[in-house]
């Protein structure tokens, strides 16, 4: 039996990542994999895998990566030695774990890109370094698997990696927990309607990458109308976009705060809205449409790459009155948003039918790794 062990930073409930990787491991048992995890730091709000042995670095997730770095390295080349395959399931410092790690044990390993690298390091305090230093794990690794088509560019095109050992793996999403938990009863509830009143959601970690300024001025601007937003997400925005929401007296905006469960609120919610500057893929904005919400998102390439055929409508990630014009436009005709939920179902039925089942068993062959 061939043994896969994964790596991760956190697993943290409500994460994108943690929640594919909870999807994926279990998915590769099924197949015949010996799988364990490793996790670099414990975090509060742990999100677990049924069955799958996991491993924990450092215990406090306030201890530092960097400063902490040998004593990572130490256990985690001990560990190695009894795998096959190392997988690195996040992006940048975790993969130079496993990469260092990985060539001192004489292992092979796989990279999973979770990001358009090349952009996200444009916000590192060091990004030539970063960039340099991920294009060599890159490089080094045995297949670099990512989440979308543009991440397959630019892991080509700007980290000069060969095109024939990257791997295009669209994130799955659980249909059955989804339906199942979006029925469940919750301790916060949204409150009651207005008569006309319409109910936009947003889920995200309060972080500058989501774009949560726009949103909010874009909110503002509507103050009086009958729309109004639940946030459902934390982060360390969150007395920033407080202070805002007090400043202005703004009643038609609500911090729900993280969600254990987020299911409940997106299938009350009339229009699903997501204002990222950039992201890997969001998972949130597929569990939106598979419970046929209209979307509203950012135009940037991730989005487009899925609802470009129809289900969404775009606005340019820093235009408040484009934002604001489309709001007002789904909002107020109940036609169109019948349309977008029908737009997103087609959309998302052409995303599934990309197998992630048939792409998983070209990506872990059932043989030696070499």
């Amino acid at each position: 039996m061939q043994k896969v062990l994964f790596v991760i930073d956190v697993m943290r409930k409500g994460g994108g990542a943690q929640k594919v990787i909870a999807i994926l491991l279990p998915a590769l048992q099924e197949r015949g994999f010996f799988v364990e995890l490793v996790v670099l730091k414990k975090t509060e709000r742990l999100l677990e895998i049924p069955n799958v042995k996991t491993y924990y670095i450092l215990s406090n997730e306030e201890q530092s990566l960097t400063q902490n770095s040998f004593e990572i390295l130490d256990q985690l080349t001990k560990l190695f030695g009894g795998f096959d395959l190392i997988c690195s399931f996040m992006d940048f410092i975790t993969s130079y774990f496993v990469a260092l790690g990985s060539r001192l044990s004489l292992k092979p390993y796989y990279i999973f890109v979770r990001c358009e690298p090349s952009f996200v390091a444009k916000n590192f305090l060091h990004t030539q370094i970063n960039l340099s230093l991920y294009a060599l794990c890159l490089q080094n690794a045995l297949k670099v698997i990512c989440n979308s088509k543009s991440s397959c560019l630019d892991i080509e095109k700007n980290f000069n990696v060969s095109k024939d050992k990257i791997y295009l793996l669209y994130n799955p999403i659980n249909a059955q927990q989804i339906l199942e938990n979006s029925k469940k009863e919750v301790e916060i509830k949204l409150p009651q309607r207005e008569p006309g009143e319409i109910f936009c959601i947003a889920v995200g970690r309060l972080q500058p990458q989501k774009n949560y300024h726009t949103l909010l001025k874009a909110f503002l601007a509507l103050r009086g109308e009958k729309i109004k937003l639940f946030i459902l997400g934390d982060g360390e925005m969150r007395e920033e976009i407080e202070g805002f929401i007090q400043k202005h007296k703004m009643t038609n905006v609500v911090l729900l705060g993280y969600q254990n469960n987020i299911y409940p609120f997106l299938a009350q919610a009339d229009i699903f809205v997501h204002s990222s500057l950039y992201e890997g893929f969001p998972n949130a904005i597929l569990e939106a449409a598979f419970l046929k919400k209209p979307l509203i998102l950012s135009d940037i390439t991730t989005h487009r790459e899925i609802f470009a055929i129809g289900g969404a409508e775009f606005f340019m990630p820093e235009d408040i009155e484009g934002l604001v014009k489309l709001l007002r436009k789904v909002a107020r005709d109940e036609q169109e948003r019948v349309r977008l939920s029908q737009g997103t179902e087609r959309a998302l039925t052409e995303y599934q039918n990309k197998s992630f089942e048939k792409m998983l068993d070209k990506i872990f062959v059932r043989k030696a790794f070499v």
